[in-house]
């Protein structure tokens, strides 16, 4: 007989190494079949398990998607989806045209006549005071003053004049940065640009203002000459104001991309030739503000379709009915039923609701956007379309963006099952914690039944090869009586 138990005993004439089984027949598979209804218990518990698993996995990707839903939901609480323009240019080389969510729609005829062009002085090589080369990056050793007046423009602004203070151990390039870094100094807070711009070129400091127009920079202190501004190198280049016509009206700008000729819209200019007429166009453009919803759309029916996965009964009648993981569970019928409500809701504005922008719910529960519908709202009041999925209340100061609307009503009821937030836990995250929490108590179960599985198997190796060697006592004594008696009756 085979056995996969081994003991050692010392019974008898019995051999200390005896296998359980030699003698009753009983094997480890026999006590296997003693230990069914034992191992029958951990499978019931492990099969809870599996199923609580399935269905936390469920929860799961249940929040995934609502997760994504509050994502398009942030898309149409977006300020950059609202508002967009469609543009056009008969000569995008020459000029384009820009705008914002409140510009008008328009066609406009641009001849540009002459570019705007910035102020420039251009000094002379600049050299160590020993008269050697030195690089970018070497200490010059002079000290003193530079000093810098960028001029007005025709009059309009007042003349601005920095003092750059030079120490003996600063470089071309700590020159050059001081001046980028300068301050207007008639700025109390300290945080206006001097409006001047440095660069070296070839060891040469070229000082340019950063307005454009004819402005007068001039160079003074007594470091003047010795940074390569003596009036007999210095270069000067006066700038120049932007001319062209808009519609056959003559204009002058300090800018080759004015935002002040039509309202909230921005001119780019390129390239002048006046006798070429550029076509710039400006229309709105709704396919941002379609695509959202529609996006939102699809992700609720997605979501709701695979609720309704998840909460199928299938058909009871037959023998190998099939359920989802989480029919009959009440929390995801509640899900489901402010899902519904929350997707027609939200509070009129100027008109602008949901069902006069064309969402709609057929009777299967399938929402669905009427783009006609949609558009004519758009075309209508694009405003009140925007206020109505969002409007936006936060502070200045704030981190978190705050705001009423349709889009914040949904997000706050998705946001009631999906918050991991310590301490405002949504419902998925609670019923996934009742979970592991099951599956604990469950674990504790079984390790507790396989530690009684195993005394159990112990006590039944113990008794059944103390039987074997008790019985194979008995044989051998049998045996030993057996030859006795043979022995008495042959003498």
């Amino acid at each position: 007989m085979s056995s996969s138990i081994t003991t050692s005993t010392t019974a008898g004439s019995v051999s200390s190494s005896s296998y359980m089984g030699q003698y009753t027949g009983i094997t480890s598979d026999t006590i296997d079949q003693l230990l069914q209804s034992d191992e029958a218990r951990k499978t019931v518990i492990q099969n809870k398990i599996t199923k609580i698993n399935t269905k936390s996995q469920a929860w799961t990707d249940i929040g995934t998607r609502l997760g994504n839903l509050s994502k398009k939901l942030d898309v149409l609480q977006d300020e950059s989806t609202y508002g967009t323009k469609k543009v056009t240019s008969s000569d995008d080389a020459s000029a384009t045209i820009s705008g914002t969510a409140d510009s008008m729609e328009g066609s406009y005829d641009l001849v540009i006549k002459q570019l705007a062009t910035a102020s420039k002085v251009t000094g002379g090589v600049v050299k160590k005071s020993d008269g050697t080369t030195a690089s970018t990056k070497e200490a010059l050793g002079y000290s003193g003053k530079l000093t810098i007046t960028n001029g007005a423009t025709d009059g309009s602004d007042t003349p601005l004049t920095i003092d750059i203070d030079v120490k003996d151990t600063d470089s071309l390039k700590d020159i050059a940065n001081a001046i980028n870094n300068a301050k207007d100094p008639s700025d109390k807070e300290g945080t206006k640009s001097a409006g001047l711009k440095a660069t070296i070129v070839n060891n040469q400091l070229v000082v340019t203002s950063e307005e454009m127009g004819d402005r007068k920079i001039t160079i003074g202190g007594d470091l003047k000459d010795s940074l390569g501004f003596s009036d007999d190198v210095v270069k000067t280049s006066r700038g120049q104001s932007a001319k062209f016509t808009l519609d056959g009206i003559d204009m002058t700008r300090n800018s080759n991309s004015p935002t002040d000729v039509i309202d909230g819209v921005t001119l780019n200019f390129k390239k002048a030739d006046s006798s070429k007429t550029i076509t710039l166009g400006l229309t709105n453009d709704t396919d941002k503000e379609l695509s959202a919803v529609k996006d939102f759309v699809d992700q609720y029916n997605s979501v709701m379709s695979f609720l309704g996965d998840k909460m199928d009964v299938g058909d009871p009648s037959q023998e190998d009915n099939t359920t989802g993981a989480l029919a009959g569970d009440s929390t995801i019928i509640s899900l489901q039923s402010n899902l519904q409500s929350m997707v027609l809701s939200g509070a009129s504005v100027n008109g602008v609701s949901a069902s006069t922008l064309g969402l709609s719910v057929d009777r299967n529960g399938t929402l669905s956007l009427d783009e006609t519908k949609f558009k004519a709202q758009l075309a209508k009041d694009p405003n009140s379309v925007k206020d109505f999925f969002f409007k936006d209340t936060s502070n200045k100061y704030s981190t978190e963006k705050t705001g009423t609307g349709y889009t914040a009503d949904f997000k706050s009821m998705i946001d009631r099952y999906t918050s991991t937030k310590s301490g405002s836990e949504g419902v998925i995250a609670l019923r996934k914690s009742s979970y592991q929490s099951e599956i604990k108590d469950y674990n504790k179960q079984i390790e507790t039944i396989t530690e009684q599985i195993a005394t159990k198997r112990a006590r039944y190796v113990t008794m059944f090869t103390n039987l074997d060697t008790a019985i194979g006592n008995l044989q051998s004594q049998f045996s030993y009586f057996q030859s006795q008696n043979s022995s008495s009756s042959n003498s």
